[in-house]
């Protein structure tokens, strides 16, 4: 899109001292690879240290003490090169995020996920705009990037096509990308990331330890509808009046679009057999799991947890690998079987950052792991958390703000919980935290700022595209109009949390907030 070219470069944009000490403070911050490269040898030289002072790690599952282990020494130094390559490819989000990707990959190539997002918001009844544009915004983190750059420019065209101020769809559209991304109704490629980096972190702790991507489905499924009602009140109270006073419709340089926007018969019978497909998948897969008997039950016939559950990512992989060469022969994107693996293998292009990026963060946690360093913080840390009281609702809070405020500076989600996970997850294990549910708390804290921090590509995305319609709009408008919709959805999504934990509801298949 030539737009995005557009992007006027932060440095050249005048605000306040604030948002001027924000964008100085986060682009001091290194590249997330570097970073993490940074943080390894921080971690070697600390445990050099550690090490010659004498300083014992814990051990939580056999309560035994043993000293700091140094990677300075003959045997850190052997296990440095010798474990590099075998610490990157186990890396447990690696083969996963992998092989999700081949999948909703192909679906996205072949233009099937554009469509859905596109029909869902186009043909959205006028009083139910604002609230399907949430759920579609919400919901499109499946489509990853393409969600920003499809749904806010669509957005903006369709409030203003029914009379609305355009602004105010462009900000719905940015806020259920960004703020409401870590919150879908379908288990998407961050779900597997982050179970991933989750149970890579668990294991410091406990090697038996396993999140799946599922174990928070229970949770940010129904978050989306509560997200979608505080959006949709938020924009429809409080941004749209505030926006038709500053900026009204008659002040816009764009006309009002008459065109309806359409789909093509052959757009119309791939969503149609799409949706047969996914009705008979549907059946199969419960033909596969409904027997008592079904090896994808667990020894006693359940299904929490079970074979079933870890295959979630297969079954995932098969289901969208069918509906993208199914929409894909239907409008002519896939014409031979030979296409296949070529949009495959395009799809999985857009992983080379996160591959590079998996590369530092997965020796960085080896390191953490081996030295016994990642036992150590947790151990003390948990010791001090007691010792003050952290705890329950107070616990949950402070990490969600800790969470949120990181955001702003380090926008990168997977970059993040990458930090965030060695440090926290085993901490709160040593309190009976379940892994899953800190990572529930950090779906909160990194969703709900992202659309306020000038540091996310896509806070200049949705500055072009409001420019668009208005020019002379900057970087101030933009934040005041977001800022709302950060807070609401922080507040409400964290009030969501504690209701939903004081109700002793799961989080997740056979997950709470405690462990066992």
């Amino acid at each position: 899109m030539e737009n995005i070219k557009e992007i006027p470069k932060p440095e050249t944009i005048k605000d306040s001292r604030f948002l001027s000490w924000v964008e100085r403070t986060g682009n001091k911050l290194p590249h997330p690879f570097l970073l993490f490269v940074y943080l390894a040898v921080a971690v070697i030289l600390a445990s050099a240290v550690l090490n010659f002072l004498g300083v014992n790690t814990y051990n939580p599952k056999t309560s035994d003490t043993l000293p700091v282990k140094s990677l300075l020494s003959g045997e850190g130094i052997e296990y440095i090169f010798t474990s590099f390559v075998k610490n990157f490819v186990s890396f447990p989000p690696l083969g996963t995020i992998v092989v999700v990707m081949l999948g909703i990959g192909l679906a996205e190539r072949v233009g099937l996920l554009s469509t859905l997002l596109t029909q869902t918001v186009a043909r959205a009844p006028k009083h139910l705009l604002t609230f399907l544009v949430f759920v579609a915004g919400i919901c499109g983190s499946i489509a990853s990037d393409a969600n920003y750059l499809i749904l806010i420019p669509l957005v903006a065209m369709v409030f203003h096509s029914v009379g609305r101020n355009p602004l105010a769809g462009a900000a719905a559209a940015y806020a259920a990308a960004g703020a409401g991304f870590d919150a879908s109704l379908f288990v998407t490629v961050g779900d597997a990331l982050f179970a991933g980096i989750a149970t890579d972190a668990a294991r410091i702790v406990d090697p038996e330890a396993y999140v799946s991507a599922v174990d928070n489905y229970y949770f940010v499924a129904p978050s989306v509808i509560i997200l979608a009602i505080v959006g949709t009140l938020i924009i429809d109270k409080i941004v749209e009046p505030r926006l038709n006073r500053l900026h009204p419709i008659s002040s816009m340089i764009k006309e009002r679009p008459t065109t309806k926007i359409t789909i093509s018969v052959s757009e119309k019978l791939g969503l149609k057999r799409v949706a047969l497909f996914t009705l008979g998948y549907l059946l199969l897969v419960l033909a596969l799991v409904y027997p008592e008997s079904s090896s994808l039950r667990n020894a006693d016939g359940g299904l929490i947890p079970s074979p079933f559950l870890k295959s979630l990512v297969t079954f995932m992989f098969f289901y969208f690998l069918g509906i993208g060469i199914i929409y894909g022969k239907s409008v002519g994107k896939i014409k031979t079987i030979e296409d296949i693996p070529s949009l495959m293998a395009e799809s999985v292009k857009t992983l080379a950052t996160t591959l590079v990026l998996f590369l530092a963060i997965s020796q960085f946690i080896a390191y953490f792991k081996w030295t016994g360093i990642g036992n150590l913080i947790a151990f003390e840390g948990a010791s001090f958390l007691q010792s003050v009281g952290f705890d329950g609702y107070l616990l949950i809070i402070s990490f969600i703000l800790i969470t949120c405020i990181c955001n702003i500076f380090m926008t990168s989600g997977s970059a993040q919980f990458a930090l965030f996970a060695p440090i926290f997850i085993p901490m709160l294990m040593q309190l009976n935290i379940d892994p899953a549910f800190t990572l529930a708390m950090f779906r909160i804290g990194d969703s709900s700022t992202n659309i306020i921090s000038p540091m996310s590509p896509y806070f200049s995305v949705a500055l072009v595209y409001m420019q668009s319609y208005k020019p002379d709009l900057r970087i101030g408008t933009l934040m005041a109009t977001m800022l709302p919709l950060a807070i609401g959805f922080l507040v409400f999504w964290t009030a969501f949390l504690l209701l939903w934990t004081g109700l002793g509801l799961d989080v997740g298949p056979g997950v709470s907030m405690y462990i066992n």
